[in-house]
């Protein structure tokens, strides 16, 4: 007895088969990469936080600021820097950068803080004083967001469903090219299940 006759869309499985083992390889490299830099990422991001907050406790030698050039950035457009000299005259400073902007006469108030990790620099305006921690503040919150919904889309986690975290109770089911959830495969044998019946139906109103 002959071995029986194999499937006529045995070779289009085992292609899909395939198809889906190289698919799952690359979201796994990709979800792995993803999750490096998203643990690097926030733990400079936490790092910068308390660095800036520490900084934020340092002396600061109120003075002015004297605006004589502004210099080309890339980010910033212009960068000011000029003369700053504190208020008992003791510190003066040529050349240094001003984190801020003045006012119409090239000049404004400004801080600078000698034992500051970082900045110590450069000076800022009033309004730049306590801009650092802020601004980081609301990054490393942003951040936390993208990678909670990354995470949640994964299925990863899990959370109710709301505005700003969009969380789902489970991973979310890809919807196919051919209007069906799940795999190329399902979608495959529910579109021609649907064909053979549509053909017999043609059939029996035929017969009729």
């Amino acid at each position: 007895m002959g071995s029986p006759a194999e499937s006529p869309h045995a070779e289009y499985d085992r292609w899909i088969a395939r198809r889906e083992r190289w698919g799952a390889r690359f979201a796994l490299f990709g979800r792995t990469v993803f999750a490096i830099v998203a643990v690097a990422l926030t733990v400079a991001l936490v790092i910068l936080l308390i660095v800036t907050l520490i900084d934020v406790a340092q002396p600061r030698v109120w003075g002015t600021f004297t605006q004589t050039g502004c210099e080309a950035s890339a980010r910033r457009g212009c960068r000011p820097f000029g003369t700053w000299a504190s208020d008992d005259r003791t510190i003066v400073w040529d050349h240094v950068y001003l984190n801020g902007w003045t006012d119409g006469t090239g000049r404004t108030r400004a801080a600078y803080q000698p034992t500051a990790i970082l900045g110590s620099d450069v000076v800022n305006a009033p309004v730049f004083t306590f801009a650092a921690p802020v601004l980081l503040g609301f990054l490393l919150v942003w951040w936390g967001v993208v990678v909670l919904r990354t995470a949640a889309s994964w299925g990863y986690i899990a959370f109710p469903r709301s505005r700003w975290l969009g969380g789902r109770s489970g991973p979310r089911k890809r919807q196919g090219t051919l209007g069906i959830r799940g795999s190329f495969r399902r979608q495959y044998r529910q579109s021609l299940a649907r064909a053979r019946a549509g053909d017999a139906a043609a059939d029996s109103r035929a017969e009729q």
